[in-house]
């Protein structure tokens, strides 16, 4: 991942299935800025905890619209803490599409 930021835009590359302990909306920097507040993208960070033997991420941040969107009411309300997510991507640029999968944690 590049810079302090693990970008849900290069960790979607692969599958993985993570839990989600919290979220909370952040201001990000474009891709390739580092820390360079002064062009941030809002955005929401994921914290989580990986499952199974997913890559450790103890954050992710999105800045995608169109995930935001597919996670927008379960954000809303609270719903996504506890559950278990997991996703696949198709495709590359823009062209890629995104697959996001809340379902329940098992033991």
């Amino acid at each position: 991942m590049s810079g302090p930021y693990v970008r849900w835009s290069q960790t979607v590359r692969k599958p993985g299935l993570v839990e989600i302990l919290s979220s909370h909306p952040v201001e990000l920097p474009a891709l390739g800025d580092g820390t360079n507040i002064a062009d941030a993208r809002p955005g929401i960070r994921l914290i989580v905890r990986p499952l199974g033997d997913s890559p450790f991420y103890d954050t992710i941040d999105i800045t995608s619209t169109a995930a935001i969107a597919m996670l927008e009411g379960y954000l809303r309300s609270g719903t996504h803490v506890g559950k278990a997510l997991s996703w696949i991507s198709r495709g590359s640029g823009r062209y890629r599409r995104d697959t996001i999968i809340l379902t329940p944690v098992r033991p």
